[in-house]
């Protein structure tokens, strides 16, 4: 019998597989840790690179306790013969347990919000920073924006999945 957990152990699998084969996966974000730069509904594409080119203020896909994430990199250090990185949600105050370079999977290159591409930057200018000190330090500021963002959404209209291209192509959708 499918368990909720097995059939989230197979949709990591397949996604890291087609990411490991074919360079590139596209699912939608469902998380708001990394608001204001991703909100729940965008489709992210993210590209298989090296962890040598990972650079402070990029934004990666890593796999961590069972679950992807998609968070920044604060900074990276060599520790023994391995990488060591330091990653954070922009909304979050903490950063995530230390990630080796073995589970960094890939480096997020591109956003669609209804079905159209948003700008990122791995500087942020000080409107960014702003938004991020924001959602980090007030849970009343980060509700706002999911709730600017959701009625944006059912005002403008589109998702992610109409984004994606035709009707028939399918998107691996990680929790």
């Amino acid at each position: 019998a499918d368990t909720p957990q097995s059939n989230q152990e197979t949709r990591l699998h397949l996604a890291a597989e087609v990411l490991h084969r074919f360079g590139e996966v596209r699912f939608v974000a469902h998380g708001s840790s990394m608001i204001p730069a991703i909100y729940p509904g965008d489709l992210l594409t993210v590209r298989s690179e090296s962890i040598a080119n990972a650079r402070s203020g990029e934004i990666v896909l890593f796999l961590l306790g069972g679950r992807f994430f998609v968070h920044r990199v604060m900074r990276k250090w060599p520790e023994r013969s391995r990488v060591v990185f330091a990653t954070r949600g922009d909304a979050l105050t903490q950063e995530d347990p230390s990630v080796d370079g073995s589970q960094l999977l890939g480096r997020l290159t591109s956003i669609l919000r209804r079905g159209r591409p948003v700008k990122f930057a791995s500087r942020a200018n000080p409107w960014t920073k702003f938004l991020r000190w924001g959602v980090r330090n007030s849970a009343t500021f980060a509700k706002t924006l999911l709730a600017a963002h959701l009625l944006r959404s059912r005002i403008l209209g589109g998702s992610a999945q109409e984004s994606a291209g035709s009707p028939g192509k399918q998107l691996q959708e990680c929790a």
